[in-house]
């Protein structure tokens, strides 16, 4: 996995750390380039994806959030969810609303390209798939 985050990074200009994470807010696996807390990073963008699924499905009518940007500055956030392809059976899931839901991190620039960042975490959520039965 930690392989997977490096070549992402790699792939984005201007991006400084990549991580794994649950919507638990636990930190999986993560990399950077420069000093930052993935922990942190990781638990606040887990719960903006938790409140974005759930303004989207009291609002919208559907609790499928797959991205979320958020802008700031000298910092934005890239989040894509990514699921499991074969979910274990219910009695054997640990305790916790989210367990099986994890997302991958991009922190970045502000001059990054956004375009790019999406399409390589993309390819990145694919080989995660590849590599340990993740799908997007």
């Amino acid at each position: 996995m930690e392989e997977v985050l490096h070549h992402l990074l790699d792939q984005v200009e201007g991006a400084f750390a990549a991580a794994i994470g649950t919507l638990d807010g636990l930190l999986v696996e993560g990399v950077r380039r420069k000093r930052v807390d993935l922990e942190a990073a990781v638990a606040e963008h887990a719960a903006l994806l938790r409140q974005a699924k759930a303004a989207y499905a009291g609002s919208l009518g559907t609790p499928r959030v797959q991205e979320l940007l958020v802008g700031g500055h000298p910092v934005v956030g890239y989040a894509q969810m990514v699921r499991k392809a074969n979910p274990r059976p219910q009695g054997a899931l640990p305790r916790g609303e989210h367990h099986e839901e994890l997302f991958l991190l991009l922190l970045m620039q502000p001059e990054a390209n956004l375009g790019q960042a999406r399409l390589q975490t993309a390819k990145a959520a694919e080989k995660l798939a590849e590599v340990a039965g993740w799908l997007t």
